[in-house]
């Protein structure tokens, strides 16, 4: 390429403690870092009582429920000299209905889109459908982070499957460990060290958890079970912190008081890789089938823990081939014996880290932003089949999205 790729990104971005904010970030600068010839800017999404000292890339803002800073985001990209643009698409990022506000910009602009889909609906609302088919329509590509979710594009949406790339949510490249020096850091103590991270809400489903740990501490005392996160923004929005109360009631019904630790708090990713480096176990209860993708577990496969989870799509393709133990949702017995298994084992619970580890090499942020860049390439090399809109829109209170 002649001239220098310019990418323009559309999501939420740090500092905003969310996870496609993170994502957002870390994949932006995977293709930045991956060559030299692609400039990189960002697009941010705030909840309307929200304001953020951005960093430099941010050249544009979207109040989440502001129609008309859609249409004004629509008639910057025009403007701008970017090349293609690469959209996080959660449907709760944007305003509307089922998102629909962001069909302001995409229906509008004169770039050809890349789309990641952190969420698919297998049986949606009729909204939801619609948004979602509207979205496969202004897509030039559709990333996404499963062979599972290709499935249900193909069966469920009727994606020619020649639109779809699949590429794996990234991670950071660590060497394989010995959990002790990062607990030394961390000054954290089990042995073993259960983890179960990301921010909290009542799907994380760790009550099931809590109820295994009983008959497992009779056995080994100094098992320590840390629970690491902040609650939810929406979720304390709304409830509270009723969750966190109902988890430490039950931490005291059930006599664990010694056993589990609640840090309450949004941490930065490199604090957070340490605390995953640091654990001997990774615990991951999802209560619903439908995730399509975990940030959590990718981070906890490509640092090499032994991870139990719930059978949730994501966890069912990402821990096959012995690269993990898989537990009924909402069985404590089953969550019981698969971590006496793992203390009780420690050869196979090493060969299981072994085996995610391995796996996670190709989800290193390095090989993400590399397949992205060939995705954009790709794109922009077929930029002449692109329906080109060539009229700039002006914003007009009376649009209908």
């Amino acid at each position: 390429m002649n001239k220098q790729l310019k990418v323009l990104f559309i999501g939420t971005y740090v500092p905003k403690e969310c996870g496609i904010a993170t994502f957002t970030h870390d994949l932006l600068n995977s293709v930045y870092g991956e060559y030299n010839d692609v400039q990189c800017e960002v697009i941010a999404l705030n909840n309307a009582s929200e304001t953020y000292k951005y960093p430099e890339e941010v050249v544009f803002q979207i109040e989440r429920d502001k129609i008309e800073d859609y249409y004004r985001a629509a008639d910057y990209i025009n403007r701008s000299d970017a090349d293609i643009v690469c959209l996080q698409h959660e449907f709760g990022l944007f305003g509307g209905n089922a998102g629909d506000y962001i069909f302001a910009i995409l229906s509008r602009i004169n770039k050809p889109v890349i789309t990641t889909m952190h969420t698919i609906i297998q049986e949606p609302e009729l909204e939801y459908r619609v948004s979602t088919e509207k979205l496969i329509k202004y897509s030039k590509k559709l990333v996404v982070m499963s062979q599972t979710a290709v499935e249900m594009l193909k069966d469920v949406y009727e994606v020619s499957e020649d639109k779809i790339e699949v590429i794996f949510h990234g991670l950071p490249d660590y060497p394989f460990n010995n959990c002790e020096k990062y607990k030394k850091m961390l000054h954290l103590k089990g042995s073993p060290l259960v983890l179960t991270f990301g921010l909290l809400s009542q799907n994380k489903g760790i009550e099931s958890v809590l109820e295994a740990l009983p008959d497992v501490v009779n056995q080994y005392p100094n098992l320590v079970y840390l629970i690491l996160g902040a609650t939810h923004p929406e979720v304390k929005k709304r409830h509270g912190e009723a969750y966190r109360q109902y988890l430490k009631n039950k931490v005291s019904e059930l006599g664990l008081e010694d056993n589990v630790i609640f840090h309450n708090k949004f941490v930065e990713k490199e604090e957070l890789c340490n605390y995953i480096l640091a654990s001997d176990i990774y615990a991951s209860p999802y209560l619903s089938r439908e995730q399509i993708v975990s940030g959590a577990l990718t981070y906890a496969i490509g640092m090499g823990k032994a991870i139990v989870s719930t059978p949730y799509w994501y966890a069912q393709e990402m821990l096959s081939d012995n690269r993990g133990l898989l537990v009924d949702f909402g069985d404590a017995d089953g969550f019981k014996k698969s971590l006496l298994y793992l203390i009780e084992n420690p050869e196979e619970c090493d060969n299981m880290r072994k085996k995610a580890y391995e796996f996670g090499r190709k989800m290193t942020w390095q090989n993400v932003g590399g397949e992205y860049n060939t995705i954009f390439s790709k794109a922009l090399k077929n930029e002449n089949t692109y329906p080109k809109i060539h009229k700039i829109f002006s914003f007009n209170s009376e649009q209908a999205v």
